[in-house]
């Protein structure tokens, strides 16, 4: 097919098919001749999971390329797509401060506290969660005490166990993809409005008027004794 038709079956402009050509994000066509390429249904596959990423996962240009190879590479494993992959979802960190040394020996003994052992030493999301306790301290409107993190750890690898034994390991590497980028966005979202639905419940018991003498009595969440 020709590049205006690729683009119509896609749904992808022709000038975003020739920036991701430029880039080398998608593979080259056939050239036929000088003036006509030929693209066939492995353009249109790689331009539907570049539209996955892109729209959904919001992953930057400069990180597509990495991923899209990884994730048609014969040699990599599943795992090591999908660790490309959660590179490419993370948000970048903070720029460095005086403080990230700190905080980021703090974010390493939550991992290791965690028992994530497997977790990369140079993955961003190590720098991350640095960044992230960092603003902890400098707002000072939460215990920088790593011990108060420990209940969200808990329900992070609950929640991660569940999702990465979900995959299907053995299936097609594009969809797997696929379906981990939709599942951490959409999911996400869907966690993070759960959470405020229960934070307006637990408010309504502790701050407000309860009608159902039940819920009143309610007891807070018990400290935890590794803490």
């Amino acid at each position: 097919m020709r590049i205006s038709e690729l683009a119509s079956v896609s749904g992808v402009p022709v000038a975003t098919i020739k920036f991701y050509l430029r880039e080398g994000v998608l593979h080259p066509g056939q050239k036929l001749t000088p003036r006509l390429t030929e693209y066939d249904d492995s353009h249109r596959l790689r331009l539907g999971l570049i539209r996955v990423l892109r729209e959904v996962g919001d992953v930057p240009v400069d990180r597509l390329g990495q991923l899209v190879n990884t994730a048609q590479s014969p040699h990599a494993t599943v795992h090591e797509m999908l660790a490309a992959a959660a590179t490419a979802l993370a948000p970048e960190p903070a720029p460095v401060t005086e403080q990230r040394s700190h905080v980021r020996a703090l974010a390493d003994g939550i991992i290791a506290q965690a028992g994530w052992t497997n977790v990369r030493p140079d993955s961003i999301g190590r720098d991350h969660l640095a960044s992230v306790l960092e603003a902890i301290l400098r707002y000072q409107t939460h215990e920088a005490d790593p011990a108060g993190v420990l209940p969200y750890v808990r329900a992070a690898d609950e929640i991660a166990r569940y999702e990465i034994w979900q995959l299907d390991g053995t299936g097609d590497r594009v969809e797997l993809l696929e379906e981990m980028v939709v599942g951490q966005v959409v999911f996400g979202e869907l966690l993070a409005n759960l959470r405020w639905l229960a934070q307006e419940h637990y408010s309504a018991v502790r701050f407000g008027a309860v009608t159902d003498p039940a819920e009143a009595s309610i007891e807070p969440p018990a400290a935890d004794p590794r803490g």
